[in-house]
């Protein structure tokens, strides 16, 4: 999951500060920023595509937005925590280039992680390693035999699939919460929207999620 970090004045006061001297062009603070920051970044968006090249790109390009909004502003002006605006930037940049990779994918193509885990032979399912049970309550896998595994797989594979099938702004909920690991008040500084929407449209994710699960002919 992506790391969460709790701050004490003094840590405000130091990234306040090295905000302000990367902002005017400190080139030391800028780089203690991006050496700060990158892991989480390409930590967060490597959940949502599991793919790790894309993953570092968006990370890259994001730190490129970053200077540049410095430099358009001539300073760092932005309310709120530095870390939900930056994420913010990452998951703007993923949803472009997914979209763009929509548009010009034909139907049998896989991107390019899920062809070499294919060709590999790899059946790991990346990023649902935490509480994935928890969404559609899966069935309890309590020992570590093949028969078990192989059971649990497929439940994840089932899930993964039903997760696929939810709107855009359901599956980044779901994404955000349940595999990155964000909390509902870092998902709603991010998103700009209150943490009583945020936790409105995670039920109705989760809900649909369930339907999905429960009905997989059903849905489209």
């Amino acid at each position: 999951m992506v790391e969460q970090t709790s701050q004490s004045p003094a840590d405000d006061h130091a990234l306040d500060l090295m905000l302000r001297q990367a902002a005017d062009g400190n080139g030391s603070a800028w780089a203690s920023l991006v050496r700060r920051y990158t892991p989480r970044v390409f930590g967060l968006i490597l959940k949502q595509c599991a793919d790790k090249e894309l993953a570092e790109e968006i990370a890259q390009d994001t730190f490129v937005t970053v200077a540049q909004k410095f430099l358009d502003n001539k300073g760092y002006d932005e309310r709120g925590r530095f870390e939900s605006w930056l994420f913010r930037i990452a998951m703007n940049r993923l949803r472009d280039e997914m979209r763009r990779r929509k548009r010009q994918a034909r139907p049998t193509d896989m991107s390019p992680a899920a062809s070499a885990r294919k060709d590999e032979g790899d059946n790991s399912t990346p990023g649902w390693a935490g509480d994935e049970s928890q969404l559609i309550n899966l069935k309890p896998v309590k020992s570590h035999s093949p028969a078990d595994k192989m059971i649990r797989d497929e439940q994840i594979e089932r899930l993964k699939k039903a997760v696929e099938k939810l709107k855009d702004a359901d599956k980044e909920i779901v994404h955000l919460r349940h595999i990155a690991g964000l909390s509902f008040a870092q998902i709603a500084e991010m998103q700009e929207r209150p943490i009583g929407t945020v936790l409105a449209r995670s039920h109705r994710a989760l809900k649909k999620l369930r339907e999905i699960m429960e009905n997989p002919e059903s849905s489209p």
